[in-house]
């Protein structure tokens, strides 16, 4: 291939340049991986692969999960569509002593529904890392998923962090587009619009508490689209919508305290930079009273997250504040009961309340709710059990739920009722079977029935080849 017709497809890939390589060998291999669902793949494993020859006592792993979901939709009154989603999940992992390589990928198609035969390829994460570098630093390239305190989200970027001091201070920085749509193995269009960055630092002054402080910063901007619109004559015209960007920043500390698994203690504080106010506030605490009793406490204060400049944004909105309160107490057997009561304050004197009591054990769990006030009335009752035999190689379960609910208070009391059969078989410790049966009975399904069924598969090999 010729180097001119080489960079000119590149480019009509919208592929950066950092990207391109003078070896076309190289560029059709990454055309593989943008062209097809099935090259993705090939791709992926193709460069994990290469990727192993310079590792050392490489550790292959594979998880192959495989399912399947039958259901019928009421898409309007008297109109329904079958449903036959089929679900393909690879999770492939290689890594030596400090090289490593991480990939999500998911295959999706309806077999049976109105827009059938039209399969999706999401890529999850596919990145590489580098340890110990200097023993104190790590890299990583490629898409991943961010946690890093008030920054959440997938990135198509890198990340790099640091330990101090017996790793009791770290550091961590990001900065990378956001994923196309739909997860597609592609870089996004608009990359000048659509990216995040952040850090995060990470603190232990003593051994029972953390400290962290964090900051990210995110722009989005949705695509332009043609939209209908009127004249002064009411006659109709086309007309494209090119929505501006969207943007939010925040700065957040939070503290972690663990003391003698006695006392557990979290609070966090987020601050909006471009609204200039408070966006969440939230307090928990855990306190073990007697060795079998603990008591909680939790209140949380926030704002709806919404991006600035976006239209949500002008609409007005109340401050929601809610504090829960509650005990757990451990009996023999492995049981443990709890209450939990808790209130929801929506501004204006609107208030909700509700009340939880539920016990849980090895194999089943119990709970019994009721909710009242500015969300509507709500009864419900759950339980699930799940017992295994054959030396834990079947385990059957069930599971149960009611709820007597309306919507508001001059409605009327309706009813919904579901029920699950199914059964989890490992036959050697590498391999699983599930299946769900799922019954489901309310205002708006009569009788409703539900299929689920996965395998799943996984691999693990120390390589020694190289």
């Amino acid at each position: 291939m010729p180097k001119e017709l080489c960079k000119k497809s590149i480019s009509d890939r919208k592929i950066p340049n950092w990207l391109w390589h003078n070896t076309c060998a190289y560029c059709r291999i990454y055309s593989l991986f943008l062209d097809t669902p099935m090259r993705t793949l090939y791709s992926i494993i193709a460069l994990l692969l290469l990727f192993s020859a310079t590792t050392v006592a490489q550790r292959f792993q594979a998880r192959l999960v495989s399912s399947a979901y039958a259901w019928e939709r009421q898409d309007s009154v008297g109109t329904s569509s079958q449903h036959l989603f089929g679900y393909q999940t690879v999770q492939l992992s290689l890594a030596g002593e400090n090289l490593s390589c991480y990939t999500y990928v998911q295959g999706f198609n309806d077999f049976t529904g109105p827009v059938k035969n039209d399969p999706l390829v999401r890529l999850y994460n596919f990145y590489f890392k580098w340890s110990n570098i200097a023993n104190i630093g790590e890299v990583t390239l490629g898409r991943e998923a961010i946690f890093a305190g008030v920054g959440t989200g997938t990135i198509d970027g890198g990340t790099i962090g640091a330990k101090f001091f017996d790793s009791r201070l770290r550091v961590l920085g990001y900065y990378g587009l956001l994923p196309a749509p739909r997860m597609k193995a592609e870089l996004i269009g608009d990359r000048k619009n659509n990216f995040m960055t952040g850090g995060q630092i990470v603190g232990s002054p003593v051994e029972f508490a953390q400290v962290s402080l964090s900051y990210t910063k995110k722009h989005i901007k949705p695509d332009a689209y043609l939209a209908i619109r009127r004249d002064s004559l009411f006659n109709p015209y086309t007309i494209e919508i090119k929505p501006t960007a969207e943007a939010e920043e925040y700065l957040s500390g939070d503290v972690n305290v663990e003391y003698a698994e006695r006392v557990s203690g979290y609070a966090r504080y987020d601050y909006d930079m471009l609204l200039e106010k408070m966006s969440r506030l939230q307090l928990f605490t855990r306190v073990k009273v007697l060795e079998p009793l603990s008591i909680t406490g939790e209140y949380i204060q926030r704002e709806p997250r919404l991006f600035y400049n976006s239209i949500f944004s002008v609409f007005t909105y109340n401050t929601l504040k809610e504090y829960e309160a509650g005990a757990e107490y451990s009996l023999p057997w492995n049981v443990q009961v709890f209450g939990k009561y808790g209130s929801v304050s929506y501004g204006d004197g609107e208030t909700s309340q509700r009340i939880t009591v539920g016990a849980n054990s090895k194999h089943a769990s119990l709970s019994l709710s009721r909710n009242v006030g500015y969300a509507g009335e709500l009864s419900a009752a759950s339980v699930t059990v799940g017992y295994p035999f054959c030396d834990n190689k079947l385990t059957p379960t069930f599971m149960l739920s009611y709820a007597r609910y309306k919507l508001s208070e001059n409605a009327s009391l309706d009813n919904a009722l579901s029920m699950a059969l199914g059964a989890v078989y490992r036959p050697i410790q590498v391999l699983s079977f599930d299946t769900q049966l799922q019954w489901v009975q309310n205002k708006i399904y009569s009788k409703d029935m539900r299929l689920f069924v996965r395998a799943s598969y996984f691999f693990s090999h120390q390589l020694g080849i190289f």
